[in-house]
């Protein structure tokens, strides 16, 4: 977090607007051409608050559709408020939800089941939300989304040998299992623990930019499937435990395609961010399964 600094008019006037008088703390993140997208404040009553820019307007109306739809169905301290929001800016207030990404916490195996175990529970809380009025995803021919993947892989510069391996993979369109609200970004970089007054771990989940309504395995229960659990049954469960069953046969084959399908954008976003080594990461595990897959996958 980068030091304090005069806030931009727009979002000096929406958190007085929110908060009244306002302490700035510190730049939280910046937009790729390295301008601040997201500003701590401690507001006059001692909270943390956070003002967010969202990139395009897309990004803003998911965000704030998912605050107002999913985040209250997760139950108290288990995702930030949507305090207020400002379409023309495409700027939103939140609180904070206290805690550290899993990404970031020292966790013991068993405590990391005890993650997955309520990120399930999470998962299904937003699975179960009513699609009607949500944001929708983009849906396109199968043919058309393993071209684009392909030629992403080109543009990263993979070897022909990989790019073969992703084409193999996405040849045959999956089964549809049907849409869903989904988080979209759902993994421990998102996923936000803290101990409570008895020590028990307690997790919740940030960020709904880029919530919609789209199947599950496109996105949400890919990742968990192919990125996050191929080498580690334990958390597999302890997910499917919170999430309340396993997943299908046609679940786990729709993952593995869609996964050879978001392969190369991976890529192509830790690339353009400093080689993100955690996105990059996702990458490699997912090209290794393609290439050998594993009992579990």
């Amino acid at each position: 977090m980068s030091a304090p600094a005069a806030l931009p008019d727009d979002v000096d006037r929406l958190l007085r607007a929110t908060a009244g008088h306002y302490e700035p703390v510190g730049v939280r993140s910046l937009a790729r051409a390295g301008h601040p997208a997201v500003w701590e404040v401690l507001g006059a009553d001692g909270r943390r608050l956070f003002a967010k820019r969202h990139k395009n307007p897309l990004f803003h109306q998911r965000e704030t559709a998912g605050y107002r739809r999913l985040a209250p169905a997760l139950g108290a301290g288990r995702a930030p408020s949507l305090l207020a929001e400002d379409a023309r800016s495409l700027l939103i207030v939140t609180t904070e939800l206290p805690g550290t990404p899993v990404i970031h916490t020292d966790l013991t195996t068993a405590e990391e089941r005890e993650v997955y175990r309520q990120a399930g529970q999470l998962a299904a809380s937003i699975h179960a939300q009513p699609t009607t009025g949500a944001p929708v995803g983009e849906y396109l021919p199968w043919a058309q989304e393993r071209e684009r993947a392909l030629a992403r892989a080109r543009d990263a510069r993979l070897s022909d040998e990989d790019i073969e391996v992703l084409a193999e993979a996405a040849r045959t369109e999956p089964p549809r299992t049907g849409p869903v609200y989904c988080h979209g970004d759902f993994g421990p970089r998102n996923w936000i623990v803290r101990r409570d007054g008895n020590g028990w771990l307690v997790v919740g989940v940030i960020d709904f930019e880029r919530s919609q309504v789209e199947e599950p395995v496109r996105r949400d229960l890919m990742r968990v499937t192919m990125q996050l659990t191929p080498h580690r049954p334990d958390l597999r469960a302890a997910f499917a435990s919170g999430y309340g069953r396993e997943l299908s046969a046609e679940e786990r084959l729709a993952c593995r395609a869609w996964a050879a399908i978001d392969c190369p954008a991976a890529l192509r976003w830790a690339l353009d961010h400093h080689r993100d080594e955690e996105v990059l990461g996702y990458a490699r595990t997912v090209l290794d399964l393609l290439r050998h897959p594993s009992p579990v996958a």
